[in-house]
């Protein structure tokens, strides 16, 4: 008879299971504190000025506000031009990290991988940016906390350790996905042997750790804000 091969032990399947509990804390989080944004009573109307005077209004404010950044781009040109970068390289990357939760790759995917350096450049490129604008501009560093700092260094070092799986010490992406969908649906898998994984998934698990409970939920938070979720009346 060919020999069956052994199932893995506990210790090889506890990163999974570590990842998949972090995962599920930080959309469990982030769903509660939506949820008591949602019911906390807002009595007094205090809308930012000038404010729409009907729903669709507010709507097209709030989506301004959250796809175009307006306010800030009113307020702060380089400091716009660093927020979109960086945002918009994130959610480009996330994008493609979506591959990974399928066996196989999808078309639609092809676009968002061929074209993920550019996106980790432009991420980068924000990241540096609202670093030398808390360091530099004396009104921005004086109301900023160690806090903000990390945040940005945190988003910077899963960068870095994503640029060096892609271009120096790659990993292998089919065992990885294994990896992945094995945490999201309890189908524990191990970890593949990669330093470079293990310290980019680390990172990652420290960010969703953080997520909900640090300044990292603004985008959410907006919309929640009497004063931009309500209309003059």
């Amino acid at each position: 008879m060919p020999d069956c091969p052994n199932p893995p032990v506990v210790s090889e399947l506890l990163p999974g299971i570590l990842f998949a509990l972090v995962f599920y804390w930080a959309l469990i989080a982030t769903f509660y504190r939506a949820f008591i944004w949602k019911r906390t009573a807002s009595p007094l109307p205090i809308p930012l000025t000038p404010a729409p005077q009907s729903r669709a209004g507010v709507v097209g404010r709030l989506l301004l506000e959250l796809v175009l950044f307006r306010s800030l781009a009113r307020a702060s040109l380089i400091t716009w031009v660093g927020s979109i970068l960086f945002h918009y390289g994130l959610l480009w990357l996330l994008i493609m990290h979506l591959r990974l939760l399928f066996p196989q790759l999808p078309l639609a995917l092809l676009p968002f991988i061929q074209f993920s350096g550019w996106a980790l450049l432009a991420m980068m490129s924000g990241l540096l940016i609202l670093l030398l604008r808390r360091c530099l501009v004396d009104r921005v560093r004086y109301i900023s906390s160690p806090s903000d700092y990390l945040h940005l260094l945190l988003l910077m070092a899963i960068g870095i350790t994503g640029a060096l799986i892609k271009r120096h010490w790659p990993a292998d992406l089919y065992s990885t996905g294994e990896f992945l969908r094995g945490a999201l649906t309890a189908q524990w898998q191990s970890l593949p042997d990669s330093a470079s994984l293990m310290v980019h998934l680390a990172l990652v698990s420290v960010l969703m750790l953080i997520f909900p409970v640090s300044k990292l939920i603004h985008g959410i938070g907006i919309v929640f804000s009497p004063t931009w979720n309500q209309r003059e009346r």
